[in-house]
């Protein structure tokens, strides 16, 4: 990843209530009833000191959210020291009090393709006037993936327009944005299962999706870095311990919920690399980024395993005895070095989920056996098939 005015007047934060949170208990607002539906989302930006409320004790989760104040959440929740760097140089002159956060936004490219990206000068002196719409809060949390290198398995993302609703009424331009919006579920659209692009973002739905957005890139928003975790004490992301009865009945659940969203489509098999062990999770870039495999049947068996142990805390190892595997983990087949299919072992003997599998027979197509027929799944000695090959990634813990 490449690498804020904090001090305004009070009235200032009067009028657009963007300043810092004025100590914790900016955290207890008078206007959010119990079980509020953005309700932890807002507690949990407000206390990072992303947004704040009012001096009457409320936040106003109704009110509409300008340019500049989405800028300013953005910043401060992902460019932080880009943005306080800003202000330590200083502007040499009269600025808009949003100048530095706009300015980190623009290293990074966030604001390229949304209104606060169309200006000839510097900074976007016209940003304070409009309020953002769901399309350029899609695109800026987009570019922001983008940053951060992480925008969802590709099989997610083929299906995203079969969830939406009005999907042929979202510009091409702003497609993207919205499909890569909904795989890490920082949308899930309106109950009518619209996206609703031309709508105008709200201080709740703003920390709504500030929320889910650091959690899907694993980063903690405040800061603007990886959260570094370890197996060592983590749980699913059910909340549940890792044990492979809690794994198999997340796995389960995550499989029947995407089957969901397919319309009678087809996919073929991956045909990844045959060093698997450099793009699945044990993966890390330079910028300590993990990254998943996202094509074919890959894509899926991330996807599953993703949705269950989370994209961060649990790096994957290889199994130096596959008949030791578990309900989550990963089976790799390959051919003479090219790998044909990957499938995920749903922890009933000899039942694999596969993305073939899956679509045409549920969870019993492939199978682990020492002999099969052909369509089947078989796991063999060496001999049997020449230039076949297995190997088992789990995430468990040691």
């Amino acid at each position: 990843m490449k690498k804020r005015m904090i001090a305004v007047l009070l009235i200032f934060v009067l009028v657009v209530g963007t300043a810092v949170p004025a100590a914790a208990a900016g955290t207890g607002f008078s206007d959010l009833p119990t079980g509020y539906w953005a309700g932890e989302a807002i507690r949990n930006v407000a206390g990072k000191g992303i947004v704040s409320g009012y001096q009457d004790g409320t936040f106003r989760p109704a009110q509409k959210v300008t340019n500049a104040q989405f800028a300013v959440f953005l910043a401060r929740a992902f460019y932080p020291k880009e943005a306080k760097a800003y202000e330590d140089q200083g502007y040499g002159g009269s600025a808009p009090w949003y100048w530095a956060s706009m300015a980190a936004l623009r290293d990074h490219r966030i604001l390229e393709g949304t209104a606060m990206g169309r200006d000839t000068g510097w900074p976007e002196l016209g940003c304070d006037g409009e309020y953002v719409t769901r399309y350029d809060m899609a695109q800026l949390a987009y570019n922001i993936m983008l940053d951060y290198e992480q925008t969802g398995s590709e099989v997610e993302r083929e299906v995203v327009h079969l969830r939406v609703g009005d999907w042929s009424e979202i510009p091409e331009s702003y497609q993207d944005a919205v499909t890569a919006c909904y795989v890490l579920r920082v949308l899930r659209g309106h109950t009518d299962g619209d996206f609703d692009g031309a709508a105008l973002m709200t201080r709740a739905q703003s920390c709504v999706v500030i929320d889910r957005l650091g959690k899907g890139l694993g980063v903690t928003i405040g800061t603007g870095e990886h959260v570094q975790t370890g197996p060592a004490g983590a749980t699913l992301l059910s909340g549940q311990p890792v044990t492979e009865e809690n794994v198999k009945d997340l796995l389960q659940r995550v499989a029947a919920e995407w089957q969901g969203d397919i319309r009678g489509m087809t996919y073929a098999s991956g045909n990844s690399s045959a060093e698997v062990q450099a793009v699945i999770w044990s993966y890390t870039d330079a910028n300590g980024k993990k990254l998943s495999m996202t094509s074919g049947s890959g894509g899926y068996a991330a996807l599953l395993s993703d949705r269950v142990f989370g994209r961060f805390g649990f790096p994957a190892r290889k199994l130096d005895d596959i008949s030791k595997m578990r309900a989550g983990d990963i089976v790799i087949t390959l051919d003479n070095g090219k790998i044909v299919r990957v499938s995920t072992y749903s922890g009933t003997k000899g039942d694999m989920m596969t993305l073939e599998g899956r679509m045409e027979t549920g969870y019993e197509m492939f199978y682990l056996m020492d002999g099969g027929t052909a369509g089947s799944m078989v796991i063999t000695p060496d001999d049997e098939f020449p230039g076949r090959t297995y190997e088992v990634w789990t995430r468990y813990p040691d």
